[in-house]
């Protein structure tokens, strides 16, 4: 059977090259094309970006226009004014791919199904979100290591954060329809936790294992009467309990000797004699108390 001569197999060798070459450079035009537009077009209307130029990157070392990361983690990320902004004009946060997503009056989100091609996204921080009803979409972001919602009032369950195992940080600020946070449970690399007047809450004793955790601030909980589920949590640093007024006693803390402040300002339900045994247990941390 006849075979090609050596040169003709070089030749060939070479010319697969020269096209892949093409081919690279093809696309590696094609996603500054993209990057820059979409960076242009989202100045002009107002967003704050913070992004890595994969431009600048390439000519500081050439090596990097061969990287993948050095096309798709450009952007770090993106401060949008108006949930209307980013409902508006969602193929332009498809192609700047951030994350960190910021929006900053989200007054108009009904869900988070826009933030579904996300998939890079590490941060979510949404402000007066108030006719939010349904995050079930945050499911599908598995890189997600922060979630922040303010002022949510129309939220009523978190059950779509139980699959995110990679969640360390969650703050819940006035969603004052939630009833339980059981959803939470299984979150064990969950570090900081805030759930801040969420005043529908009366119990939150299934987040007793998170072991992880090292900050909780359940300031303005108003429905809570004890912390006794955070007793067993050794390795907390810092707990906010500012005015959860239905609180009775703190004797859950004293034996968390890894605790550095504790706030029980305006925690009207706890006697002094309790405040001052608290201190009398903890010597070495900061606690402020009325």
């Amino acid at each position: 059977m006849p075979t090609d001569p050596p040169l003709r197999r070089k030749w060939n060798i070479t010319r697969w090259l020269v096209v892949l070459a093409l081919l690279g450079l093809g696309w590696s035009g094609w996603r500054v094309y993209a990057f820059r537009s979409a960076l242009k077009q989202a100045e002009a209307l107002g967003w704050t970006v913070e992004h890595t130029d994969p431009v600048e990157t390439i000519r500081a070392n050439w090596k990097t226009a061969f990287r993948k990361e050095t096309w798709l983690d450009g952007v770090t990320f993106v401060d949008i004014p108006t949930s209307e902004a980013f409902e508006q004009h969602p193929a332009i946060v498809r192609r700047l791919n951030p994350r960190g997503l910021r929006i900053d009056n989200a007054a108009t989100l009904r869900d988070l199904s826009a933030l579904s091609p996300l998939t890079r996204l590490q941060g979510i921080y949404l402000y007066d979100c108030t006719g939010l009803t349904n995050m079930d979409a945050i499911k599908n972001l598995p890189a997600l290591r922060r979630v922040d919602l303010i002022g949510c009032t129309g939220l009523t369950n978190v059950d779509a954060l139980k699959s995110l195992s990679a969640l360390q940080n969650l703050f819940l600020t006035g969603c004052t329809g939630l009833t339980n946070v059981d959803a939470l449970k299984n979150l064990s690399a969950l570090q900081g936790l805030g759930l801040i007047r969420c005043t529908g809450l009366t119990n939150v004793d299934a987040l007793k294992n998170l072991s992880a955790l090292q900050d909780v601030i359940l300031t303005g909980c108003t429905g809570l009467t004890n912390v006794d589920w955070l007793k067993n949590l050794s390795g907390l640093q810092e707990v906010w309990l500012d005015g959860c007024t239905g609180l009775t006693n703190v004797d859950a803390l004293k034996n968390l000797s890894a605790l550095q402040k504790v706030w029980l300002n305006g925690c009207t339900g706890l006697t002094k004699e309790s405040v001052v045994a608290l201190k009398a247990a903890l010597p070495n941390a900061q606690i402020s108390a009325p």
